[in-house]
């Protein structure tokens, strides 16, 4: 792994010292101007040796699309990584000062909430309950106004829970509910969904459910996106967050 400390010419982008190159670092001991393969700590749980030596197809000389992001945690980067699968993904912490190359399961991740969906699909489900988050404002009354039509139109019966958080063992009190929708945060769903014992959809994946969408290739990260589904904070029917009976 690299040094704790960067050198100067490292941290500001330029070099004050004359036999500084691009991939050789400028020669002292905790300078880190060298390449990814050789930054990325071997150890990390982000990335291997085996990670680092695969070749990438690349041509020397050759410009790479690839992300950067800046930051000590990945919740925001793997929301980036879904978006983007075929992106190449580094991760610089600028507290620790460790460059990493980091991996999501993405197939992985859409089979599981596939499987959420197909139970949600099955004709035996009948009973949705509907969550309305309350942190913050995660919870926007106008979906919720929005999928209650939705069930109603596919003749599924449903009742509206308020909830700051959310937690199994919450939902397990209710035992005759087939399946739940969470109108809070969407990620819930994807990185939490299957610790559940009844599926528990975000509004874009209970749409798939209902036919009204096709699942997407690349699964959306839209839900505070302007322009973007009707399951979203900034469709046109939902920026008033007001619910519509």
């Amino acid at each position: 792994p690299p040094p704790a400390d960067l050198c100067d010419c490292f941290i500001e982008g330029t070099c004050k010292e004359d036999k500084c190159e691009s991939s050789g670092g400028c020669g002292d001991d905790n300078c880190c101007q060298t390449d990814v393969a050789a930054a990325a700590p071997s150890a990390s749980a982000s990335t291997t040796d085996a990670d680092t030596a695969t070749d990438t197809g690349v041509k020397e000389g050759a410009g790479e699309k690839l992300m950067l992001f800046v930051a000590d945690g990945r919740f925001h980067l793997e929301a980036a990584m879904i978006s983007n699968p075929t992106l190449r993904a580094l991760r610089y912490d600028p507290y620790n000062k460790v460059l990493t190359e980091e991996k999501y399961e993405t197939e992985k991740m859409k089979s599981i909430r596939t499987k959420s969906i197909r139970r949600a699909m099955d004709p035996s489900a009948k009973t949705f309950g509907i969550i309305l988050g309350t942190l913050g404002r995660q919870g926007n009354p106008a979906i919720l106004g929005q999928i209650r039509k939705l069930l109603q139109k596919h003749n599924k019966s449903s009742f509206v829970v308020l909830l700051s958080e959310i937690f199994p063992q919450k939902l397990d009190m209710f035992p005759n509910v087939d399946v739940w929708v969470q109108i809070a945060c969407p990620r819930l769903s994807v990185d939490w969904g299957h610790h559940f014992t009844k599926p528990v959809l975000n509004a874009y994946e209970l749409n798939v459910a209902l036919g009204e969408v096709e699942f997407k290739e690349i699964y959306p990260m839209d839900f505070y996106r302007k322009g973007s589904g009707k399951w979203t904070n900034y469709h046109d029917e939902n920026r008033v967050r007001k619910m519509v009976n």
